[in-house]
């Protein structure tokens, strides 16, 4: 049992219950380019590590390897709704 835990493969579809689905906003500080990635895909496609990818979402550390949470004055403003 503890050699299936050693395998990062093997935790990681095992955490799948809890795993965090949500599509974040990434900024690559050097070149300003902007790209809405999961948490897991970041960490495939660019190499961060879990704790750091948790830092950044939950603003413990401003940039990892790069990149950081992309500011909202750079994404604009969200559609407005109008009650009437």
């Amino acid at each position: 049992m503890k050699a299936r835990w050693a395998d990062p493969t093997y935790r990681e579809r095992a955490r799948g219950f809890h795993r965090d689905e949500r599509t974040y906003r990434w900024q690559h500080v050097v070149s300003g380019r902007i790209v809405s990635r999961t948490k897991l895909e970041m960490r495939e496609e660019h190499g961060l590590r879990p704790d750091s990818l948790a830092g950044l979402v939950a603003g413990r550390i401003q940039t990892s390897r790069g990149w950081r949470l992309a500011p909202r004055s750079l994404l604009g403003e969200g559609p407005r709704w109008i009650f009437l």
